[in-house]
């Protein structure tokens, strides 16, 4: 069996290497940044099979690369785990599709178990979609893994939030939906 790879973004050097080395001997293969500008370019060469971001870093915040993630990856569980407690923010990182938010201090079995429980809703649901990752209405297909939409042969790559509405018009259709909703 392969070993879980973890990206993990901490720019605190001390509590990062505890971390990493935490997750190590947990047999989880760490992949760890400690500035956000390099982090989109790792996650690409990488992909990883789960995020872990803090979100006060230089140069880049994790809110910023949470966001470029999901333009390229609307599957991959990111939790944040991060010093910033306002709820303002846990909402910011849940609305840009993050599956997890811990606050710091934390510790490592709660870090462990909630890695492990998104793994686990990942598998879950990735079954689930394999049987619903394309839908059809008229002459178009959407892909929803691929977050490509095509008509015949013109295929137009989605952004993420482009998909994610999409997706909920086509569960909702022949309904009016509210704009909060």
């Amino acid at each position: 069996m392969s070993k879980v790879r973890v990206l993990y973004v901490e720019d605190e050097l001390f509590l990062g290497k505890i971390v990493r080395e935490s997750l190590e001997t947990r047999n989880y293969e760490v992949i760890m940044e400690t500035d956000g500008e390099p982090v989109f370019e790792t996650f690409l060469a990488s992909r990883p099979d789960v995020c872990v971001l803090d979100i006060m870093l230089p140069n880049k915040d994790g809110f910023e690369i949470a966001e470029e993630i999901r333009t390229v990856d609307t599957s991959v569980p990111i939790i944040f785990l991060t010093a910033k407690t306002q709820t303002a923010d846990l909402v910011k990182g849940f609305s840009l599709g993050a599956n997890d938010y811990i606050r710091k201090p934390f510790s490592m079995e709660e870090l462990i178990v909630r890695i492990e429980n998104v793994l686990k809703n990942r598998n879950a649901s990735t079954h689930e979609e394999k049987a619903t990752q394309q839908l059809s209405f008229g002459k178009f297909r959407f892909y929803l893994n691929k977050q490509v939409l095509a008509n015949g042969n013109d295929e137009k790559k989605l952004s993420f939030r482009e998909s994610e509405l999409l997706k909920i018009l086509f569960e909702n259709r022949d309904k009016i939906i509210d704009r909060k909703d």
